[in-house]
């Protein structure tokens, strides 16, 4: 299968996305979209920007040669989380953290051929869809953490407009529900994520694909086009993506709808945009 677009674009000053894949842009032999979780610290002790960044860019780095091995997905994420362990005891050795402090983690899904067909990986909320004759439409979109999202972004909106618009602000006041969440991480009561802990390994979602003309990866801040702004179905998002610069066409549309909505009035959510990324692979 052929790499036809990639794209990434930060929804701020830094980008906590990321995306990559081994092979030949023609010949694809793995594809991945990392989605760095927002940081609810106060601030970053870690060295990239955000300590989320660095989680992504260290994840990324390990994959590009990880991915390119004879190994299963399970074997891929075994080895990456050891890295990603050994890399933070690298990096922290030095730090001072705070008693409370919440560990840097990202979504991550991962796509890999093998003999008997692609298979694909996945931690957290990001997005894969998948588009065959045989199988036609497959979509793995929906997150257990979902229900605390949409409450999130209901009380948001409250504070929104009592006056408290500013994005810090609200991850101040919520720090409490936000840390009781994330401390599910990587539980059956809870959802899963990559992190450098032997947690990650415990609940990876693995997909048997076979034999796909088009796979769309893309982050929770692409998949707002379906299931927050209306911009379209799973099946012909697919469609838009798999036309020539489909991704960028929708990306600007995305970007468009959130710059018409700033205050997250008439499309409820947390924050008014996110990072965004989406790959397309298609035979």
């Amino acid at each position: 299968m052929k790499l036809s677009e990639g794209i990434t674009e930060g929804s701020g000053h830094l980008n906590e996305d990321g995306w990559g894949f081994v092979g030949e842009s023609g010949n694809v032999e793995a594809a991945w979209v990392f989605d760095g979780v927002t940081g609810i610290n106060g601030v970053n002790v870690l060295p990239g920007g955000s300590d989320a960044r660095w989680l992504v860019e260290s994840a990324h780095g390990h994959l590009l040669l990880l991915a390119a091995q004879h190994l299963s997905l399970q074997e891929i994420l075994a080895s990456l989380v050891n890295h990603l362990i050994a890399d933070w005891q690298a990096v922290s050795g030095g730090i001072s953290l705070p008693a409370d402090y919440d560990p840097p983690a990202a979504c991550l899904t991962l796509v890999k051929r093998y003999a008997e067909g692609w298979k694909g990986l996945r931690l957290g909320d990001s997005c894969l869809m998948t588009r065959s004759s045989a199988r036609g439409h497959h979509v793995a979109a929906a997150s257990p953490n979902n229900v605390f999202d949409h409450w999130l972004a209901r009380e948001a909106k409250k504070r929104r407009d009592l006056g408290i618009p500013d994005t810090t602000a609200l991850l101040a006041e919520f720090r409490p529900q936000l840390v009781a969440g994330r401390r599910k991480r990587n539980r059956p009561d809870g959802y899963s994520i990559l992190e450098a802990s032997p947690a990650a390994l415990n609940m990876p979602e693995i997909i048997d694909i076979g034999s796909p003309e088009a796979m769309l990866l893309c982050t929770d801040g692409f998949y707002r086009a379906v299931d927050h702004y209306d911009l379209y179905t799973d099946d012909n998002l697919m469609a838009a993506c798999e036309a020539e610069g489909g991704l960028a066409k929708v990306l600007k549309e995305v970007r468009a709808v959130e710059a018409s909505d700033p205050s997250c009035e008439k499309y409820l959510r947390f924050k008014p945009a996110d990072d965004a990324t989406a790959v397309m692979i298609k035979s």
